[in-house]
């Protein structure tokens, strides 16, 4: 069995919004550095993997916000792969807590293995490294499904990948998407409403330079969901029109 790893983060000034809170989108950074760190200490870093002709790719990940924490404060992020799911996709959840141990967010999210050479994915059995389990302990016990479209579709506005926003991957880092959805939300609706959680499912990449039209549907009673769709049609037609989903969840 696989040793959860824990990961130890201190909120600094550059991580704060206006309020002196976390950001979400460094929350979801927090959280992709405890799993790099989780991937190295059960033996399947991501250079060891790169060297073998693999890489993992997230596909969807869910994260509930139980308390924002302050600039100042000290959090933990442990985390631990939970399943194998149909020889598809890897299940793996994230627990954060404050320095006294109480629960500040819960996770969980989908990986694929890539072979480097097809750019497909395959059955993750077939890792050059084995990904360990650790077996009976769930943060978040949901299946995070396909978002579907809602209602009044209306254009929010347009968001272009730049330099800025790529990872090593070459695309758009995953977190960047969080905080282009906080720019989609009013500053009233942030302060009235509250973020209570946020799931981002991950269709195609999105590379340097492509034009990306954010949809926002018609909220539900609690919820809001937003599509991230290719707007270079005239150019690419080809290119799959969506490139991410995202559903937040309010708190009021």
């Amino acid at each position: 069995m696989s040793e959860i790893t824990d990961h130890k983060f201190t909120v600094r000034f550059s991580d704060c919004d206006e309020h002196g809170r976390l950001k979400l989108s460094r929350l979801f950074q927090f959280m992709e550095e405890a799993a790099i760190a989780d991937a190295e200490a059960n033996g399947f870093g991501l250079w060891k993997m790169i060297k073998a002709g693999y890489t993992s790719a997230i596909t969807r990940m869910k994260v509930r916000i139980d308390h924002t924490p302050l600039m100042g404060e000290t959090l933990g992020v442990t985390t631990w792969i939970k399943e194998i799911y149909k020889d598809k996709v890897v299940l793996k959840d994230y627990a954060v807590v404050d320095s006294q141990g109480r629960a500040l967010a819960e996770g969980t999210s989908s990986w694929i293995l890539v072979n480097l050479k097809t750019g497909f994915a395959e059955n993750p059995s077939r890792s050059p490294y084995p990904f360990p389990v650790q077996l009976e302990k769930s943060a978040l016990p949901e299946m995070l499904q396909v978002l579907p479209m809602g209602e009044d579709p209306q254009l929010v506005y347009t968001e272009r990948a730049r330099n800025s926003d790529l990872d090593i991957n070459h695309h758009v880092n995953h977190c960047r998407y969080v905080d282009w959805i906080i720019d989609c939300l009013s500053k009233q609706e942030l302060k009235e409403r509250g973020i209570r959680s946020i799931q981002l499912n991950f269709v195609q990449q999105v590379p340097l330079g492509a034009n990306i039209n954010i949809i926002r549907f018609k909220d539900t009673n609690h919820h809001a969901i937003f599509f991230g769709m290719n707007a270079d049609m005239e150019k690419s037609p080809t290119t799959n029109r969506c490139h991410f989903q995202v559903r937040v969840g309010f708190r009021e």
